[in-house]
């Protein structure tokens, strides 16, 4: 179980200015001087440092930048007290035990990005399901109460995704904790009081997210917000360092294989699990066949 101390959202905005501000003045910049850097008015800095303006968290990160800090330093920090007492916290946090030691680069890392790996390819399983049943006529009833997805998951209206953008890096951190949490995007949006749309959008980056709405969801998560604001791109990091001590280290190797090996057996368990909740609800096997790619024997055992 983890205790978390956060930030009132109303103060967000007053808590980022006020870092600004201090940052700015350490610098030896002025509102002027910060303003003509990142593109913005002198009237656009001060109503932010003031806390009159919520800043977007693109701007933040520009900001960050021309003051030579981490965008993080520059947010209210919320107090944490952290106790280990469910298994995948264990899994991602405990493997610091490795923290001196030769490999402590990587495997706490791998380690990570092997267990996401896992629930976002469970993820894929069934957002495949889902989208097969939609062809298969099955109500959106029973595909949300089989899959755990909401009609916005599982719609083949793609929109155009920015990849490199700062809203969809962020978008990806939380979909990653909700996985972790194993919350469905229903389950999240319950608890900190937005509409699954608002949340399904800001994880694909299709919405900005402001800061206020961010401290609600990281308190939704019970994570400190600066998990969900990415540094650099820790997947370029993380490929170099399995280069780096992939051919030496018999344990990275072992892990690296269960990545690659290990995704369709997950996909293949999760499709098997839901198929048996398709039979629950009474859709007919061969549809259950179709929809999921199993084989009949497959779907019954």
């Amino acid at each position: 179980m983890e205790v978390y101390v956060f930030v009132s959202a109303s103060n967000v905005s007053y808590g980022i200015g006020q870092k600004i501000e201090d940052c700015r003045l350490m610098r030896g910049h002025t509102q002027i001087g910060l303003a003509g850097q990142i593109g913005l008015t002198c009237q656009e800095v001060n109503s932010y440092e003031n806390g009159y303006s919520s800043i977007p968290i693109e701007v933040l990160y520009l900001i960050a930048r021309v003051l030579s800090v981490n965008v993080v330093d520059l947010l209210p920090k919320p107090i944490t007290v952290r106790e280990y007492g469910d298994e995948d916290e264990e899994i991602l946090y405990l493997t610091k035990i490795y923290e001196n030691r030769k490999l402590g680069k990587i495997v706490p890392s791998l380690i990570r990005f092997v267990h996401i790996s896992e629930k976002i390819n469970q993820e894929e399983a069934r957002l495949e399901i889902a989208k097969n049943l939609v062809k298969e006529g099955v109500s959106v009833d029973i595909i949300s109460q089989a899959t755990g997805l909401s009609i916005y998951e599982y719609d083949n209206t793609e929109r155009e995704i920015c990849t490199d953008s700062i809203y969809y890096r962020v978008g990806q951190r939380i979909r990653e904790w909700r996985l972790i949490r194993r919350y469905t995007q229903k389950d999240l949006a319950d608890k900190v009081g937005l509409t699954l749309k608002e949340i399904h959008e800001y994880e694909k980056g299709y919405t900005a997210i402001s800061f206020d709405k961010l401290y609600q969801i990281a308190e939704g998560l019970s994570v400190n917000i600066k998990v969900l604001l990415p540094k650099t791109r820790e997947s370029k990091k993380l490929l170099s360092l399995m280069d780096e001590y992939g051919e030496q280290e018999s344990l990275v190797k072992s892990l690296s294989e269960d990545m690659k090996s290990g995704k369709e057996k997950v996909k293949k368990a999760e499709k098997i699990k839901i198929a048996k909740d398709l039979a629950k609800a009474g859709v007919a096997s061969d549809i259950i066949v179709r929809a999921s790619g199993l084989t009949a024997d497959e779907c019954e055992n």
